[in-house]
């Protein structure tokens, strides 16, 4: 199979890419909200394709994205849902409420790791989903993303500013703007491990691998004792192997 385009359309941004062999290049990014087709084309006409892939977790924007597609001559977009061949079977209640972007990180995870595993994802919400060796995805867990965490101390508080994760060693604030960095990444680390903890309990395993992606997990996984794949593509990796699964 030649490549294939495709497109993870999150609440803000968008990102494209090619796919094909397991592997992920020519990443772009665009507001999932693009205004014109001429935003969006530079990036969706790079390669010829194959096929289109998408993976949406704003529905509003599905038709603009479809009618953008069919009007660069691009062929008809497969959309990802649970409906769909993953790799991994799913044992959910609802299998329909699951994100797409979920889906297509549950299927890369299961394709790059095994399971079990667990597959997190740092964007706005921080994502756990556990992939079992038996029921295949089963659910997962979902806490406030970093982001939201400086969002709101700064929006709650009269005399907390609004401040970026950044590196630091040091354990006790000399400024406030320290002393919240500090606490996100301490704090954070200690919620992360916590829960990794919980899942190997649940599971009886001593190890349980675990593959990153997302924005923030390089902040948090750098120099830390507890090991973990990261992958900035993943999401989009396991859209192409949706795409590889059901074309």
């Amino acid at each position: 199979m030649s490549a294939i385009l495709v497109i993870d359309i999150g609440n803000t941004s968008s990102s494209v890419g090619y796919y094909r062999n397991g592997k992920v290049t020519s990443v772009g990014r665009c507001a999932s909200r693009f205004q014109s087709l001429e935003d969006v084309e530079p990036i969706l006409t790079k390669k010829p394709v194959e096929a289109v892939v998408i993976a949406s977790v704003v529905p509003p924007v599905n038709a603009r994205w479809k009618k953008a597609v069919k009007l660069l001559g691009l062929p008809k977009p497969l959309f990802v849902s649970s409906e769909l061949e993953l790799g991994v079977p799913v044992d959910y209640p609802k299998p329909e409420n699951i994100g797409a972007d979920r889906l297509a990180n549950a299927a890369a995870g299961a394709k790059l790791m095994g399971t079990p595993s667990v597959v997190c994802d740092f964007g706005t919400a921080l994502t756990f989903d556990i992939l079992d060796p038996v029921k295949g995805y089963k659910g997962g867990i979902i806490c406030p993303g970093l982001p939201l965490m400086f969002d709101y101390l700064a929006e709650k508080t009269a005399l907390l500013p609004h401040v970026e994760p950044v590196k630091t060693k040091a354990v006790v604030g000399r400024n406030t703007k320290q002393a919240m960095q500090i606490g996100a990444r301490l704090g954070y680390r200690g919620m992360v491990r916590e829960i990794l903890q919980s899942l190997k309990n649940d599971f009886g395993v001593t190890e349980l691998p675990v593959c990153c992606t997302g924005g923030y997990a390089g902040w948090i996984f750098k120099d830390w004792d507890i090991a973990a794949v990261i992958d900035p593509k993943l999401t989009l990796r396991g859209v192409g192997i949706i795409g590889e699964l059901n074309l």
